[in-house]
């Protein structure tokens, strides 16, 4: 008994030193971890955190100086172009009062030197050829600036049309209004009329800067948006600079990153961008970069390190219902890439004497081998030469 078991000891012994000579015979003594020569692709994307923002943002600020006295929105509150928002506390009002007294003055002693003249159709028809030629003014400042955003695809060609009949309307309303002020003074004295004309311009004038003046304490929406920031309240005299107030443009969001200058310099308009964010389930694919701006600014890094950085914009689908204001993104952008090329596990792929090189596993031996790489990502190297599909290469 004791005889077979020292033979069946001995027996299992020739056996596993057969699988050890085995093993190390096929492997060189050695476990590799491998991967394979293949067909595939390759795409090379330069990632940055960003934000979802409006293309539209205005910002007013207080004038350190007023009171404001009345306080019109809150917070999230949706408003249209033109809705007034904010009032300060002035005495422009007074003012205007003052100028009515005058021209009520006037007036009188102008009936008193014109008799059988209406002295109150005159001053009438001279008020409405300044009105309308304040009117005219300010139609050709807005006309100037909607065809600069019409040209830079900002403006639609509605918009442009329509700030360009009003101007148009407004020249033919002088006309007439100027026409029909010739027609009144007609009969009147010239010495008589060109007093009255300059004493009355004067105090048009005078109206005009007023009503300007009263529009400085008056804060009104610039386009139809919602209120993202509110820093004041009834009573305030906010301090001159500071931010009271922010309006952003619902319909019109961008997707917003600082790229790194040298990133940047690899991005160009039109390239495809896909932004996400995990935590709140979102991800749209197949973007464009819509604008890169120009010009490089300095910003701090979550580390306390000062970078240039360029920023890029993204338009995002006006359909989107999930998009919000501020949110944290990742832009994701392709800046390069190629299908049907040999490829190889990046871990594989490593350089020596200025040369690249791969291992590969031929007969259980590991074989080094030079090879010609192409496009790259953090997986995949793009084999040229030095390489066939289907070999086994050891990763490093």
């Amino acid at each position: 008994m004791k005889k077979k078991l020292i033979v069946g000891v001995a027996i299992l012994i020739v056996v596993a030193a057969s699988g050890i000579y085995y093993l190390t015979q096929s492997t060189g003594g050695e476990d590799y971890d491998t991967g394979l020569v293949e067909v595939g692709s390759i795409e090379k994307h330069i990632e940055e955190t960003g934000e979802i923002a409006s293309k539209n943002i205005r910002s007013y600020y207080g004038n350190g100086a007023n009171e404001i006295e009345n306080l019109y929105v809150e917070i999230g509150d949706t408003v249209n172009e033109g809705d007034l928002l904010v009032e300060y506390d002035n005495t422009i009002d007074l003012e205007i009062e003052k100028i009515n007294k005058q021209i009520e003055a006037l007036e009188a002693t102008y009936n008193e030197a014109v008799s059988g003249a209406d002295f109150e159709q005159i001053n009438t028809a001279k008020l409405e050829i300044e009105s309308i030629k304040n009117n005219l003014e300010y139609g050709k400042e807005n006309l100037e600036t909607i065809e600069e955003l019409y040209e830079n695809d900002a403006a639609t060609e509605k918009e442009y049309k329509d700030a360009e009949n009003r101007v148009e309307q407004l020249e033919n309303q002088l006309a007439i209004a100027q026409n029909q002020y010739s027609l009144l003074v007609k009969g009147l004295s010239g010495n008589v009329r060109n007093r009255y004309e300059a004493e009355i311009e004067v105090l048009a004038l005078s109206l005009k800067i007023l009503e300007e003046n009263k529009e400085k304490f008056n804060i009104y929406a610039d386009f139809d948006g919602i209120i993202t920031e509110l820093d004041t309240f009834q009573g305030d005299m906010p301090m001159a600079g500071k931010k009271i107030l922010e309006i952003q443009e619902l319909n019109n969001l961008r997707a917003y990153g600082d790229f790194i200058v040298e990133d940047a310099v690899k991005i160009d308009k039109g390239m495809s961008v896909e932004i996400y964010n995990d935590d709140i389930d979102l991800r749209i694919e197949n973007l464009q970069i819509e604008k890169i701006h120009p010009k490089a600014v300095s910003k701090l890094s979550e580390l306390g390190i000062e970078q240039k950085r360029v920023t890029i914009e993204v338009n995002l689908p006006k359909d989107q219902k999930d998009l919000i204001i501020g949110s944290k993104i990742t832009l994701k952008i392709k800046i390069d890439g190629k299908e049907n090329i040999l490829i190889v596990p990046e871990e594989a792929v490593y350089e020596k004497n200025e040369k690249t090189y791969v291992e590969i596993l031929e007969n259980g031996e590991a074989k080094e081998t030079e090879v010609t790489t192409g496009i790259e990502n953090d997986d995949y190297i793009e084999i040229l030469e030095g390489l066939k599909e289907g070999q086994e290469v050891i990763l490093e």
